[in-house]
C-alpha cells in the first residue's frame, strides 16, 4: 500500500514539475484550488444494505499549457456511507487521485461550461461496526475516478455542480456534489 501511495505521489510531483516547466503564454497559467461535497451512495459491494451518506473533497488543478481547458490535478476525498439499521455502523472511504480535467469552451465568455474529469489513484474502505459488536475491517487498493458536470464562472470564484464516481475492482462511491473553485493567477499574468 505504501509503495502504491509513493508511486501516485511521485507521478503527481512529476506532472506538476512538467506543467510549471512548460513555456506557454503566461495568461493561461492558473492554479485552481477547489473544495466541495454532497450526497454519496455506495456501489458494488458497498451498495448492499447501505443508505445514502455524504462526501467531501478538496484538490488543486494545474493547467497543461498546450490546450486551453485541459488540467492535471490532485483530488483528496472522504465519503461516509452508513448501513441500514440502528447500530451506527458505516464505511468510510478516504481516497487520493491524480486526475485529468477538461472544461469545454474554456476560452469562451459563456458563464456555464461543462467539465469532465478522470483519473487513477488509491482508496481505502474502512468499516466501523458502530454498536454491532463486529470487528473493524479495512481494505484498499488501486482505484479510478470519473466525473463531470457544469461549471458556473463568476468572479472571483466558480461554482460547480456534478457527479463523481470512484471505485476499485469491488466497491466504490457515487457522489452528487457541488463546490467552489478559486482560480489563482500565476506569475506574470494580468488580472
Amino acid at each position: 500500500m505504501n509503495r502504491i501511495l509513493l508511486a501516485a505521489l511521485s507521478a503527481t510531483v512529476a506532472a506538476a514539475a512538467m506543467t510549471f516547466g512548460a513555456r506557454d503564454a503566461a495568461a493561461q497559467r492558473r492554479i485552481t484550488p477547489f473544495v466541495g461535497g454532497g450526497l454519496a451512495t455506495g456501489t458494488g459491494d458497498l451498495a448492499e444494505n447501505t443508505e445514502s451518506g455524504w462526501l467531501a473533497f478538496a484538490g488543486v488543478d494545474l493547467p497543461l499549457g498546450f490546450n486551453p481547458g485541459l488540467t492535471f490535478g490532485v483530488t483528496a476525498s472522504y465519503a461516509r456511507v452508513p448501513y441500514k439499521g440502528g447500530f451506527d455502523e458505516f464505511t468510510g472511504v478516504p481516497a487520493l487521485f491524480g486526475e485529468l480535467g477538461y472544461v469545454l469552451g474554456a476560452e469562451s465568455s459563456r458563464i456555464v461550461k461543462p467539465y469532465l474529469r478522470a483519473g487513477a489513484g488509491v482508496q481505502l474502505r474502512k468499516y466501523d461496526p458502530g454498536t454491532t459488536g463486529f470487528r473493524e475491517q479495512s481494505d484498499g487498493g488501486l482505484a479510478f475516478s470519473v466525473g463531470g458536470g457544469l461549471q458556473f464562472a463568476f468572479a472571483p470564484a466558480s461554482v460547480f455542480l456534478g457527479a463523481r464516481f470512484v471505485s476499485d475492482a469491488d466497491a466504490g462511491v457515487l457522489g452528487f456534489n457541488g463546490g467552489l473553485a478559486f482560480p489563482v493567477h500565476g506569475r506574470g499574468t494580468k488580472r
